[in-house]
């Protein structure tokens, strides 16, 4: 031990090591708070001239409990935007609003399979949904072990949703309300290496009672180390629509059109964006359960 200073600065430093020969137990963690985390949020925001004003109110409550064993998390929001325009001594007023509960519970079976269920309810003026109610049983394998998810990670993540929900106005296939079954499989891919990282996800779903009514999903991201913490990133995403069953009957109003406040009817839909980043702080990453992801829709969707 006394020498290692002089090895240190010798051709074999790199071979040589101290190990420390006692085992240190595990000591326990008491948490006053079992582990639970809890957020709220609240925001409101106003902007305007003489002919214009915009408005818009957004809260959310969301409480999570993450272990190895376990993944819980809850959500609660709600949101309203409201316009006024003036033009020619006429007022254009628009409100749109969304509110919904979204759940997630996960149980690790061992370091490649979880099992789980999400649960969500929703109401949306925009998608003319007036209540929608998803719970949906799932089951997830990851390729590599979940050990390994800082480094790897190759998910495969079927979900089977059943859907009952209510719209606010008659649909373009004549329904008020309906109860559907639909399924959806999402394959995920993260890798990092030394010279930046990889994300991708594609995930596809589709209805039971009519398979023409599915959903395509394509989600992608680069990050390239420049120098340090400078990373140059790119990000897309490209979605075949084919599932927009809440569409309401009827020509949308041009106000509707060129405020956005109501789904239009679109067959796919794109994101592209380019930039730069800088991370700085500690290099050790604390991820502790990354089963199921962030969870998506589904294969419920509402543009």
């Amino acid at each position: 031990m006394g020498l290692m200073r002089y090895v240190a600065k010798t051709p074999i430093s790199e071979k040589v090591a101290i190990v420390f020969q006692e085992k240190v137990k595990p000591t326990s963690v008491i948490d006053k708070w079992n582990f639970w985390v809890f957020s709220l949020s609240a925001r409101t925001s106003m902007s305007g001239q003489k002919t214009t004003s915009y408005n818009s109110y957004y809260g959310t409550i969301s409480a999570n409990r993450i272990t190895p064993e376990w993944k819980i998390k809850m959500s609660l929001y709600e949101s309203t935007y409201k316009d006024s325009f003036t033009y020619g001594g006429e007022t254009i007023s628009s409100t749109s609003s969304s509110q919904g509960f979204s759940g997630l519970v996960v149980k690790s079976l061992n370091d490649h399979w979880s099992i789980g269920t999400y649960l969500s309810l929703s109401s949306s003026t925009y998608s003319n949904v007036k209540f929608s109610l998803i719970p949906a049983p799932a089951i997830e394998y990851n390729l590599f072990p979940y050990s390994q998810s800082t480094r790897r990670f190759l998910s495969f993540l079927y979900r089977l949703n059943f859907q009952t929900v209510k719209y606010r106005e008659e649909t373009i296939y004549n329904k008020t309300s309906e109860s559907l079954w639909s399924e959806s499989l999402s394959i995920t891919l993260d890798l990092k290496e030394k010279w930046g990282s990889i994300s991708t996800s594609l995930e596809g779903s589709h209805y039971f009672h009519d398979f023409k009514k599915n959903h395509l999903s394509l989600y992608s991201s680069i990050s390239l180390k420049l120098w340090k913490g400078l990373s140059f990133d790119v990000y897309g995403s490209y979605s075949m629509i084919h599932d927009q069953l809440s569409l309401k009957k009827g020509e949308a109003t041009l106000e509707q059109v060129l405020l956005r406040r109501t789904m239009l009817e679109t067959n796919y839909s794109y994101y592209f964006s380019v930039g730069l980043s800088y991370t700085f702080g500690s290099i050790y990453s604390n991820v502790v359960n990354p089963r199921f992801g962030g969870g998506s829709s589904g294969g419920i969707y509402y543009y």
